[in-house]
């Protein structure tokens, strides 16, 4: 949205209203750097070139991929790179830190594919900016209003209110749905979104293949269960007064195997190739890690919490 012109503050004294502490110049500046990074990490599948632009659970996530690329090089075709070029920049005006910010990058494999939505944070005034984690823009769902880069906009945290729910209650909430399915949100108040069903699609699907030919559930049971990683969060105010939010979900999906079946996968499958073998008899795990943006409304404009992006990034597998 267009800013209206700040008065002329009288000479000598500071503007009354906060001013953005990043520019566009320098999210102009970060943004590629962090591309950069990912790209010269990925060529040499070496999670140290990361540092110092790409930091916590991304540089996790990657050096976990790596270890089943060296497995399985297919699984190269998986991982996810947010761009160079900067389509919108979501500065905050707090002058306090850690400070957080936003970016919306563009698709690293096609111009016109779908955006990224780029996790920032500086922990202090001396440290560079870092990104711990990209969510892509889900398709189809309309990206809230957001305030123009020279008003700024203020930095909310876990337990901010003057929201339909904290964003910590809208973390927990979604992680809750993608456990346990709609059932767990009796009151509707998520929105319906891509990765959800996606997620959900997937694990019917496994579950009816591994029952097939037998009563539901009696040879196998899948279950894929979230949790939020409280170390990790960026959020900031959108034009509305609701705000826009980015986290880390880590998951296990657990395939249990009932007493006397075994379980036999095709010979091209990749998690099998990591584990080394592709027959069970008691448990088949992968793990995986994912990063999430949500927009939250404002109490006063009430309506759905919107998961707006995701990126998942399989990080291990094992069974026995």
């Amino acid at each position: 949205s267009e800013p209206e012109p700040p008065p002329a503050p009288p000479q000598g004294k500071a503007l009354d209203a906060p001013t953005p502490v990043q520019t566009s110049e320098q999210f102009s500046a970060i943004v590629p750097e962090v591309n950069a990074a990912v790209a010269a990490a990925d060529e040499a599948r070496d999670a140290e070139k990361l540092s110092p632009r790409v930091s916590g659970s991304a540089a996790e996530f990657r050096t976990s991929a790596y270890a089943m690329i060296e497995k399985a090089e297919e699984w190269a075709e998986d991982l996810k790179t947010p761009g160079a070029e900067l389509i919108v920049s979501m500065t905050s005006v707090s002058e306090e830190f850690p400070r957080s910010a936003i970016a919306l990058v563009e698709d690293t494999v096609d111009e016109d594919g779908v955006p990224y939505f780029l996790a920032l944070q500086q922990s202090d005034a001396k440290s560079p900016y870092t990104s711990w984690g990209w969510a892509q823009q889900a398709v189809g769902i309309e990206m809230p209003m957001v305030a123009h880069e020279l008003v700024g906009a203020e930095q909310v945290t876990v337990e901010s209110d003057g929201l339909v729910m904290t964003p910590a209650e809208a973390l927990a909430l979604y992680a809750k749905v993608l456990t346990d399915g709609d059932a767990s949100d009796p009151d509707d108040l998520l929105a319906p979104n891509p990765f959800q069903t996606g997620t959900h699609e997937r694990i019917q699907t496994e579950r009816t293949e591994l029952n097939a030919g037998v009563e539901w559930d009696e040879a196998a049971t899948v279950r894929e269960t979230y949790t939020v990683d409280d170390s990790e969060f960026a959020g900031l105010r959108t034009d509305d007064g609701g705000a826009l939010v980015m986290a880390t979900l880590r998951s296990s999906r657990k395939v249990s195997i009932k007493d006397g079946a075994t379980m036999r996968y095709a010979e091209d499958n990749k998690y099998t190739k990591v584990i080394g073998k592709k027959e069970f008899t008691s448990e088949y795990v992968r793990t995986f890690g994912t990063h999430i943006a949500l927009y939250i409304p404002g109490k006063d404009v009430g309506g759905q919490i919107q998961p707006i992006g995701a990126t998942q990034t399989a990080l291990d597998a094992s069974g026995e």
